[in-house]
């Protein structure tokens, strides 16, 4: 059997690139691979025989590369690779494969070793045909290792093709490496030197995966009392060891929430797991802090639960994170019904006061597309505002045929988001009446649009001048309307419209909000 270190297909890339059936990394694969460890170091040293060994590796095996089935191989004593334990595999194919090994007895410079797609390995075509048969897609060789040289081996098998990421391969030495420790211990019991010795090596190994872990790990016995704190503990809630070990858990829980404690005992007492328990804890300096908890029972060699191992995860961000989407979620669905609710307006008025079905939908698009452009404007400023010279120009730009016949000037001042939406809707209404009938109608009127500040109130006068005669109409239109009553009051100010003989004028008045207000 002809076995090649697989390379990613084309259109694969980085670690996290599978081909086809590819599946997802964990959403958090630290702390996944620090249970893993931990489950499956907690088992080893709990192993009394060669069986337990195996089957807590197995589930580790299966649980930390995420693959589907798995199998672990020793060279017997005629140095011929043979399999001692297996998940998922039939008994034909394990006959079928039995002996093959791309290591010799002893090898110290063995490497792991992936196929990410059988149908691409180069190998005899009836091995490949075996595999196939049983229904392998990808597989992973990792060497087991003791006293420096191999052992044996174990083989992570995936139904689909799979590309082994090198932390997923990096997690398999590691579980190979205490795999091998282990055999060794079972191996050689009745050598209690070499025996303690690796345990003592598998221990250091463990508790260098915890000292170093970024999660706070913390452990207490069945009375509450910390009794190890590493140094994620540390950097989280910041406690010196020193400072800790000794005290009562409930030196990190809030007085309101302490009531948790004595639940959490009971369950760890009953042997439960506790997973991804969200809830608040105390830094040293009285700082609340938002953590996710996972918590298990710690068992002695007699298999008894004498305390609880706990490991905790800053959640900050996402809570914070949280609260922004609840908060965005709110105002945009504020936003929609105030818009929903102008345009119904809009809709109404403009129905209610046309009688050709044209012209309404005429007055409809100009109206909406006024509404639209104030929308776009807001919405490149984060909706925290808009400058009034932003608004006036957008809202004129249908009518400005010609740069000189509208003429707008005035100071640099920020509206909130509603008087701006309330201003655009103002100046189309008016500039649209222009074009109808005042300065816009014919080739000689103009249009004079200043604004100013005195007082907090902003002032913005309409000035149209050079157009048709101009009389007092006998009632109030829509747009008319719109401006002097709703429009005012969204403001927040007065709107007044004056019909004099040489053009409409209009004066609008609203406070300068000093959320919303900047001046240059």
């Amino acid at each position: 059997m002809v076995i090649h270190v697989a390379e990613p297909q084309e259109g694969q890339s980085g670690e996290h690139a599978h081909a086809g059936g590819h599946r997802a990394q964990p959403a958090d694969s630290s702390r996944s691979e620090l249970n893993t460890l931990y489950t499956f170091t907690d088992r080893l040293l709990r192993a009394v025989s060669e069986q337990e060994v195996y089957d807590a590796a197995l589930d580790a095996i299966i649980e930390g590369l995420n693959c589907t089935r798995a199998s672990i191989l020793l060279f017997d004593a005629a140095g011929v690779m043979r399999f001692v334990a297996s998940h998922g595999l039939s008994p034909a194919y394990r006959a079928a494969v039995d002996g093959h090994t791309p290591w010799t007895l002893g090898q110290r410079d063995a490497v792991p070793i992936a196929e990410n797609n059988i149908a691409h390995a180069e190998m005899d075509e009836a091995l490949r045909s075996t595999i196939s048969g049983e229904g392998i897609r990808a597989l992973a060789f990792i060497p087991l290792v003791a006293n420096g040289g191999v052992i044996g081996k174990f083989m992570a098998y995936d139904d689909a093709p799979h590309v082994f990421s090198k932390p997923e391969i990096d997690l398999g030495l590691v579980i190979a490496r205490q795999l091998g420790f282990a055999i060794e211990r079972q191996q050689a019991r009745v050598y209690r030197k070499e025996s303690e010795e690796a345990r003592r090596r598998n221990d250091a190994e463990f508790r260098a995966i915890v000292e170093n872990s970024d999660d706070a790990i913390i452990s207490k016995n069945l009375d509450g009392v910390i009794v190890s704190w590493n140094q994620g503990a540390e950097h989280l809630f910041g406690y010196a060891p020193q400072e800790i070990i000794g005290r009562s858990v409930l030196t990190l829980i809030p007085q309101e929430l302490q009531h948790e404690e004595p639940s959490i005992i009971s369950r760890i007492r009953r042997g439960e797991r506790i997973e991804h328990y969200d809830t608040v804890r105390l830094k040293k300096d009285g700082t609340r802090i938002d953590i996710s908890l996972t918590v298990s029972p710690v068992k002695d060699a007699e298999g008894r639960i004498i305390g609880a191992s706990k490991i905790a995860r800053d959640i900050s961000e996402r809570i914070r994170a949280e609260g922004q989407r609840t908060l965005l979620i709110n105002e945009l669905n504020h936003r929609v019904k105030n818009t929903l609710a102008t345009v119904q307006s809009l809709v109404m008025q403009t129905l209610r006061n046309t009688e050709r079905s044209e012209e309404a939908r005429e007055l409809l698009d100009s109206r909406l597309a006024a509404l639209s452009r104030a929308h776009d404007l807001l919405t490149a400023e984060n909706w925290e505002g808009a400058s009034l010279g932003e608004v006036v120009d957008r809202a004129l730009s249908p009518f400005r045929t010609d740069a000189q016949r509208i003429r707008a000037e005035g100071p640099s001042v920020r509206l909130s988001p509603k008087q701006a939406l309330a201003l655009s809707i103002a100046l189309h209404e008016l500039a649209t009446n222009a074009s109808k009938y005042g300065a816009l109608s014919g080739d000689a009127g103009h249009i004079e649009v200043r604004w100013s500040l005195a007082d907090g109130m902003i002032h913005c006068g309409w000035c149209e001048k050079g157009g048709p005669p101009v009389e007092q109409p006998h009632h109030s239109g829509f747009g008319t309307r719109l401006i002097q009553r709703n429009l005012a009051t969204e403001l927040g100010g007065s709107a007044l419209i004056e019909y004099r003989p040489d053009g409409v004028v209009a004066t609008i008045t609203a406070p300068v909000e000093p959320a919303a207000h900047k001046l240059i």
